[in-house]
């Protein structure tokens, strides 16, 4: 059926361009409004009629949501129907390549050509996201490059509307190389969803391996679930580390660790030199603390042989003077083999004596002096997890006097969840906000409040610690918006990336074919259609034969404005050359003033025509002629004094 399809509803279909697992994708034609548009089509062969019904609301479903969705960077969606129980929609035919289709001829893309793309894609999904639509189906062939460098998601033939959708629990929609766990799970799915698509992509796109790879799709599946793919940076030691990081946590298994918002990830990937320092969001971190304390420092008792111990548990403790730095745990060495038991118990005994010498000493010297200094928060990377001494492992615990001399093991202040200090300094309670654009005078708001000095670049000072909404806003831009959370005695910023807002415009003329130029520049022969940043612009229309018809429009972000101009029949002229002399005569044609001063030209209509030629001083002349649409009439008068 769909192989001979002539036609859908009104439209008239042209040719086909492409197929998928939903439908076919046809080049079809508006006969009343004169556009070209993408017909897309669902496959409905062999279903019952309650499927095909729901299959019916679905697809009007994706009609509905991409209605909402009016955007630069979404492709439009003009018109759902049905058609002798073929379904159907008409959008916006797009002339450009798929970003697969560049991948598979480039393989791995400059950085400079990538955050450009994804700066438009994520903002296409950010629009989507705040009204409640997840894509649901992000892959390279549902993003489109234009050949004017705009990007189009494309395709929300599965879209999902959060409060409506009509998915069932346990339903797997989408392609699974590029789904996240979740989806592929059948779990209910929000935007973070299509954040872990993007991360995909751009494993791709970095690295040319896809991260998730496999023969069949249990394996596919089974390894977006289970294992992390191989970080970037381990596949080409070139790409930079804050990259690698921002690929990282677009690809966390779990959706709180991700980027919640495509608004973030941008903002990150925009900046992600400055990235450079951060861990990576699936690795395992611990924070330790190493105290310092009045004694002497005591040797470290050798390790006992034991068995194997679990790996060590993150513990997240309060900075006393400043946060403290994050590093990745690395896997415990082996340790070398071969010192008979004998040795190690003969030599914990001696280590023994020595420590109790030692510590009685100090205890008689320490009494009715203890002092603990304030815990300075340290940074322990350790090879070895801490061993446990002969000591620890059979002496009863120490006098608290006796403990407060010595510098316990590091596993032990690890596990303190609040270290003894007697002279912490008071953590501050007010920071401060820097807060820079792309745009300079742009306006800065702060959950809503703001001032009339507040205007890019602009540091807010003594701001209480917690979370706010910056909001940066110029006329003629579309808003920024961030969410940053102050901390106390430190100084936050945020880069606001401010874009044009842009819209659509169609211009159709009856006749067609004829040029058409916007603020001065072709584009082509009508109709034609281009997208242009909001604001007035003007289209010009060069009607041979005639003068060029001008006219001045006004288009707002996200629109789509037509204008259709019925030239009716063109009126066709010829060129009228006028030479005097003396020269600067005055040159009247049936009457109207036309041209300047001699010698001048001139068009007139195709016909006889009056000529009235006078200059001050000199006898006026009358002077008829013919003109013709081919060639030039050339008038030559010789004046004479009055």
């Amino acid at each position: 059926m769909a192989e001979a399809l002539t036609k859908a509803g009104r439209y008239q279909i042209v040719g086909e361009l492409g197929r998928g697992s939903m439908g076919i994708v046809y080049q079809g034609f508006d006969p009343i409004i004169g556009r070209t548009v993408a017909i897309k089509t669902m496959l409905t062969e062999g279903l019952s009629p309650q499927e095909f019904q729901e299959y019916k609301a679905r697809f009007q479903r994706e009609a509905q949501a991409a209605g909402i969705l009016t955007h630069p960077n979404i492709i439009t969606v003009y018109d759902f129907g049905e058609d002798g129980g073929i379904l159907f929609l008409a959008m916006e035919f797009l002339e450009g390549k798929s970003l697969e289709q560049v991948v598979q001829e480039q393989n791995v893309l400059p950085l400079e050509t990538i955050l450009p793309i994804y700066d438009q894609v994520c903002s296409a999904l950010d629009h989507a996201h705040r009204n409640k639509i997840v894509h649901r189906d992000i892959k390279p062939a549902n993003i489109m490059l234009l050949q004017n460098g705009l990007v189009k998601l494309t395709d929300f033939g599965i879209a999902k509307i959060m409060s409506l959708g009509m998915t069932q629990a346990g339903q797997i929609l989408g392609t699974p190389n590029y789904m996240s766990p979740e989806q592929v799970k059948g779990r209910q799915v929000d935007g973070r969803s299509d954040i872990f698509s993007l991360g995909v992509i751009l494993y791709e796109l970095v690295t040319g391996e896809k991260p998730f790879g496999g023969q069949n799709i249990t394996t596919v599946i089974y390894k977006i679930i289970n294992e992390n793919p191989i970080p970037p940076r381990e596949l080409d030691g070139t790409i930079h580390a804050g990259l690698n990081y921002v690929i990282s946590k677009a690809l966390a298994k779990n959706s709180d660790e991700r980027y919640q918002t495509c608004r973030e990830l941008a903002e990150d990937l925009r900046n992600y030199r400055t990235l450079g320092g951060a861990p990576s969001p699936q690795g395992t971190v611990v924070l330790r603390t190493a105290p310092t304390a009045v004694g002497p420092a005591e040797p470290a008792p050798p390790m006992q042989e034991q068995a194997p111990q679990p790996p060590p548990v993150a513990v997240e403790e309060t900075p006393v003077t400043r946060p403290p730095v994050i590093h990745v745990i690395r896997p415990t060495p082996p340790r070398p083999q071969g010192i008979p038991q004998i040795a190690w118990v003969l030599g914990s005994l001696l280590v023994v004596a020595l420590l109790g010498g030692v510590g009685y000493f100090i205890l008689l010297r320490g009494q009715g002096q203890r002092v603990v200094q304030p815990v300075t928060s340290q940074v322990v990377t350790e090879a070895t997890p801490p061993a446990v001494t002969a000591q620890q492992a059979t002496t009863p615990t120490q006098p608290t006097e006796a403990k407060s001399a010595e510098i316990p093991p590091i596993a032990e202040v690890a596990r303190t969840q609040e270290p003894q200090r007697t002279h912490a300094p008071a953590a501050a309670k007010v920071g401060q906000l820097l807060v820079s654009a792309n745009v300079a005078g742009a306006k800065i708001s702060l959950d809503g409040r703001s001032d009339p000095s507040w205007v890019t670049p602009y540091t807010i000072a003594r701001l209480p610690a917690g979370t706010y909404n910056v909001v940066i806003s110029r006329d003629g831009y579309e808003d920024f918006q961030q969410s940053v959370t102050i901390e106390g005695g430190q100084t936050n910023s945020v880069v606001g990336n401010l874009s044009s807002p842009r819209g659509e415009i169609n211009i159709e003329t009856s006749p067609t074919g004829v040029e058409v130029l916007i603020d001065g520049k072709s584009y082509g022969p009508s109709p034609v259609r281009a997208t242009l940043s909001a604001g007035d612009h003007t289209y010009t229309v060069k009607r041979p034969g005639a003068e060029p018809y001008e006219k001045t429009f006004t288009l707002k972000s996200g629109a789509i404005l037509t204008k259709k101009l019925n030239l009716g029949e063109v009126t066709r002229t010829g060129i009228v050359e006028v030479r005097t002399i003396p020269p600067g005569a005055t040159v009247l044609a049936d009457g109207s003033p036309v041209g300047g001063q001699t010698p001048t030209s001139f068009r007139l209509a195709v016909g006889p025509h009056t000529l009235a030629i006078s200059l001050s001083g000199y006898r006026p002349v009358q002077q008829h002629v013919d003109v013709s649409a081919s060639g030039t009439s050339n008038i030559n008068i010789n004046l004479t004094s009055q």
